[in-house]
């Protein structure tokens, strides 16, 4: 019989972490109230073990009734109101919430306070899902498969999250039919990497093998989904608990078996279940081989437990080597570690120490908006120090920004010395200027130095990321002045220098407008200003430069002269349009009734404009059928009238227009509708008599 044993088999990181910390507090001392909220993990045996050291699980916090009692948190984690039980009690406790579930609860309280409805595809009765929903004040809908979405109201907006044991094809069902319902749906897929692997290498090495072998509570979530996995995949698939349970003469059934074990499952019990099949083989005279999943072990012997007797002694002799690896971690030590897991907003690393340190984002790296899984993955290793350790939680914080922040004075004494820029961060802004962090080290920007204007308000440069120039570098007061004025000026000159030196009248270019005057635009063309006159800026006449332009607007422009000596340059804005009499052909005609605008008058007519750029005259004697003293008599600035063109010459820009004979026409119409009813009037009559 061939004995093959899958690679992921077994505890989890997190599982592990709790199951050690129990452990070790059981074997501080005797007369200490540990208590674990709930089960630790989902296995009979390691319950067991733990009752047999003196912790004892309890299902609810008002059950302990000594306010010098532990608690141990399992790493299912538990709901936001529990915390606040723990605390109110005054209990010391040990947090071993899996980081993985203690992310979910950080992204499900962060988007229920903004609004969303939260969903869980998850086991409704299991402690994880039940301690997730707490950081939401219990509002969850719970999905176990696909179909219990269709019961689901509609909602604008929902965040869904996983349970970390679900499987990935009850995942995907779900997601599926959640896009299909909702529109604005953000998900997220919480399911625990080493779940997925496990489950993953369960899937194929049950494809492989005459007989599948589960172990692990039948309590435990991730246990039965593996048997599930399994039973697809194999007709010889089994869930047991421990050695006794396994199948009678298996070794004369089967020439492969495979193993695999929920993440709730020791080491020493996996160990047990092999060296058992061992024993039965050797019986039946059939060779026995161990194997990892695609990595043999046959060369490591697998150490049998033969009791229980040998388990609990087992354990006791495990902690005493556990504790015999442990190092002294203290606040201000530079360790090195190993990471073990990456998320959005957390590294953990395994220092070697009885608790894994947590390096938050904003001690990893100087980089905001980086996203830490593309800059570091499980496996790396890295130098780090300690910043603190809190014993109530079991978490050591952990930075390695300080790390490399006292390297880094190197660095910066090199920038220094050779005018070398600098990106930095600005973290504040202080009574006279800023603190700018430079790969970790403080440095003081005065509010001179952060523009090429002076401002009064610097509070938009918070968590900038800017360039800097050190002015000042003092490594024994610890002290360093930045500027980044420095490097905008020496920016600016370059810019400036290739703008003059490459500037040409007729040229096109992109500029920005900086400022508006009573006289034009003042427009950037590239680190230098040149003025668009007002009379330059459309074929129509302009009263303001803000009636065309706004400051921060992106314009085409045409360069019209450069004076070199004075610094000057002219631009036109309406250049980069057709001149409007250029292209005005056999638009209009005389004769042609049209609607213009009155622009302005003088003693003798007014100005129309019939589109932009082409204006027409009414002299005073064409504006109305009577006599009058001044255009105004008659017309308004603003208005739009009608206007027949009496004359036009586009080679001198002149077209002559008159409201009069519209007037005219119109009168004459109506006396000879007048004429004509008259007319009809006085011959009904005599057609009448005709008639009679």
């Amino acid at each position: 019989m061939e004995i093959i044993l899958d690679k992921n088999a077994g505890f989890c990181f997190g599982v592990k972490r709790a199951v050690d910390i129990a452990f070790e507090e059981a074997c501080k001392g005797s007369g200490r109230r540990i208590f674990t909220y709930g089960p630790l993990i989902h296995n009979d045996q390691v319950i067991n073990a733990l009752e047999d050291q003196g912790i004892k699980s309890l299902e609810d916090i008002d059950e302990i009734a000594f306010a010098d009692s532990e608690l141990i948190i399992r790493s299912h984690g538990i709901g936001k109101e529990e915390y606040v039980k723990i605390k109110d009690k005054g209990l010391r406790y040990f947090d071993c919430t899996c980081p993985y579930v203690s992310a979910i609860h950080k992204k499900v309280q962060e988007y229920y306070e903004k609004g969303y409805k939260i969903f869980i595809a998850g086991d409704k009765n299991h402690p994880e899902v039940k301690g997730i929903n707490g950081w939401c004040d219990n509002t969850a809908h719970v999905i176990e498969d696909e179909k219990t979405v269709d019961k689901l109201p509609i909602y604008d907006k929902i965040c869904l999250v996983a349970q970390t044991t679900i499987t990935k094809k009850i995942w995907d069902s779900v997601v599926d039919a959640i896009n299909k319902k909702y529109k604005n749906a953000i998900i997220f897929n919480t399911i625990c990497s080493a779940t997925e692997k496990r489950q993953e290498s369960a899937e194929q090495l049950s494809k492989k093998v005459d007989c599948m072998i589960v172990i692990g509570s039948r309590n435990s979530s991730n246990t039965n989904k593996l048997y599930q996995i399994c039973k697809e995949n194999c007709d010889n698939a089994y869930h047991i608990e421990e050695a006794e349970d396994l199948p009678a003469e298996m070794a004369k059934r089967f020439k492969t078996v495979g193993i695999t074990a929920g993440a709730s499952t020791p080491d020493w019990l996996i160990k047990e279940v092999i060296g058992k099949m061992q024993d039965n083989g050797n019986i039946m005279g059939d060779p026995v081989e161990v194997l990892e999943n695609q990595e043999s072990i046959v060369d490591d012997p697998v150490e049998i437990v033969e009791s229980q007797e040998e388990i609990s002694e087992d354990q006791g002799n495990m902690m005493e080597e556990y504790e015999k690896t442990m190092r002294s971690v203290y606040s201000g030590d530079t360790v090195k570690g190993t990471v073990i897991m990456v998320t959005d907003d957390e590294v953990m690393v395994n220092i070697g120490y009885k608790s894994d340190g947590i390096i938050k984002k904003e001690d990893y790296t100087w980089e905001p908006d980086v996203n830490l899984k593309d800059i570091i993955k499980a496996g790396d290793e890295l130098e780090v120090i300690v910043v603190s350790i809190n014993y109530g939680e079991g978490n050591v914080v952990l930075s390695k920004k300080l790390f490399e922040a006292e390297k880094n004075w190197n660095k910066i004494e090199t920038a220094f010395n050779e005018k070398a820029p600098l990106n930095g961060y600005v973290k504040e802004i202080v009574k006279g200027g800023g603190i700018v962090e430079l790969m970790g080290i403080r440095a003081f920007m005065p509010a001179s130095q952060f523009d090429l204007r002076y401002s009064e308000d610097l509070s938009g440069f918070v968590n900038a990321k800017i360039k800097v120039e050190v002015l000042e570098f003092d490594p024994e007061k610890r002290r360093i002045i930045v500027s980044r004025k420095s490097l905008l000026k020496k920016e600016q000159e370059i810019k400036e220098k290739a703008v003059w030196e490459n500037i040409e009248v007729g040229q096109k270019l992109t500029g920005e407008v900086k400022r508006l005057a009573d006289f034009g635009a003042f427009t950037d063309i590239g680190g230098v200003d040149g003025l668009i006159h007002i009379s330059e800026l459309s074929w129509s006449r302009v009263k303001h430069p803000s009636e065309v332009l706004k400051p921060g607007e992106k314009v085409e422009v045409v360069v019209l002269s450069v004076d070199k000596e004075k610094r000057k340059i002219s631009l036109g804005l309406k250049q980069t349009v057709p001149e409007p009499w250029s292209a005005i052909g056999d638009k209009y005609k005389p004769g042609d009734i049209v609607d213009v605008k009155v622009l302005r008058f003088s003693n003798f007519g007014a100005f129309v404009e019939l589109e932009p750029g082409i204006d027409g005259l009414v002299h005073i004697s064409q504006i109305s059928d009577k006599r009058i003293a001044k255009p105004s008599d008659v017309l308004k600035i603003g208005d739009t009238v009608r206007a027949k063109i009496i004359d036009i010459k586009p080679e001198e820009k002149k077209i002559s227009l008159s409201i009069k004979e519209l007037i005219e026409t119109q009168e004459e119409t109506n006396v000879q509708i007048d004429d004509n009813q008259t007319e009809k009037v006085l011959e009904e009559p005599a057609d009448k008599a005709t008639e009679e």
